[in-house]
This record gives C-alpha cells, sequence and structure tokens, in this order.
C-alpha cells in the first residue's frame, strides 16, 4: 500500500513539472551602441536585446558578454566596458544559443596611462609601471575598497572607502608606491613610476 502511495505520488509530481512553460527560442541578440570609441579608463554601457522568433522582445531573458580582448577592453555582467588599453576588442552578447554580431570597442589613449579594477578582494592587475606625471584610474566594484598608499615621497592621496566609481590618481614623483586596501587583508597593489 505504501509503495503505491509512493508510485502514485511521483506520477503527481512528474506530471505537475510538465506543466512549467518552456522559455521561449531566442532568434536574435543586438547590442547597441554600435561600435564605440572610448579613451583608456573611459567606460560604455553596451545593452542587448533578445528577440524570439517572431522578432518579439524577450523580457528577462539572460544575456551573458564577452570580450576577445579583455586587456584591451574588459566588458561587466551587466555590459559595462572599460577600456584598459589602446586598441580594439569585439564585444559579443549571448542570450541561450544564440550570439550576437560583435560590437568592436576601439579605445584610445587618452589622459589615463593604467587601470586597476577590483575583483573577488583583489587588484587587478597586480602592477603597473608608468611615467612620472602619468594617471592611474582605480575602477571601484559595487562592493566598498579603499586605496591607502604606503608611507612614501610624493605618494598621491589616499582613496577612503569608495564604491560603484572610478578615482584616478597622479604620480607625480619616480620610485615605487606600494597600496593596500585595508578593508579586505591581503589586498595589495603597486605603481612603479619611472623618469
Amino acid at each position: 500500500m505504501r509503495a503505491a502511495f509512493l508510485i502514485s505520488a511521483a506520477c503527481v509530481l512528474a506530471a505537475c513539472g510538465g506543466d512549467n512553460p518552456s522559455s521561449p527560442e531566442i532568434l536574435t541578440v543586438t547590442v547597441t551602441p554600435p561600435n564605440p570609441t572610448i579613451a583608456v579608463g573611459e567606460a560604455v554601457q553596451l545593452t542587448a536585446v533578445a528577440r524570439d522568433v517572431n522578432g518579439v522582445t524577450v523580457p528577462g531573458a539572460k544575456i551573458t558578454y564577452s570580450s576577445s580582448a579583455a586587456t584591451i577592453a574588459g566588458v561587466s555582467s551587466s555590459g559595462r566596458v572599460l577600456g584598459f588599453a589602446a586598441g580594439s576588442a569585439s564585444i559579443t552578447a549571448t542570450s541561450g544559443n544564440t550570439t550576437s554580431a560583435p560590437v568592436t570597442v576601439t579605445v584610445t589613449t587618452g589622459n589615463v596611462a593604467a587601470v586597476f579594477t577590483m575583483t573577488s578582494n583583489t587588484f587587478l592587475p597586480f602592477q603597473h609601471i608608468i611615467r612620472v606625471g602619468q594617471t592611474v584610474l582605480f575602477d571601484f566594484p559595487a562592493d566598498q575598497h579603499n586605496v591607502i598608499f604606503a608611507q612614501r615621497n610624493g605618494k598621491p592621496a589616499d582613496i577612503p572607502a569608495t564604491a560603484s566609481t572610478a578615482v584616478t590618481r597622479t604620480f607625480n614623483v619616480a620610485g615605487t608606491f606600494p597600496f593596500d586596501c585595508t578593508l579586505h587583508p591581503g589586498m595589495s597593489g603597486q605603481v612603479i613610476v619611472n623618469p
């Protein structure tokens, strides 16, 4: 009797599982704006739209982004592209089994010589080498970090706890300038400034 009840319950659950509507099939993914140009340290927000076989926008479609050259232009899970070095990178967006046509992001030189990002309580990259008078950008994610420089002659001002913005510092003295995020022990980096 108990076995019959369990088999019957399993059948009911299996039948209920079949009632869930399937996700609409994605036919196209379109990314805008097309082929933007940004400078090192600048960002551009891309937007992807997924459409079904009838050309109707699929609300809430999961979109993932990727960059062909993440050291030139990195892209976040939300489609924010940040320029890291002069050059170009192709950005694509994927929903389901459908990938957009690539959008070429061109990164030019500008006032920023190097960019640090912060991921998993790590400065990426660990080190940049620049020249006297150049500027470094610190790109802060949604969770708070700070940048506290070791006491050195000519060090730039520290950056207090900051989130969801970018902050620049210019290095006017040659030397090695290590820094830490004191909010996250072990999170360190450095800037080497050549004459």
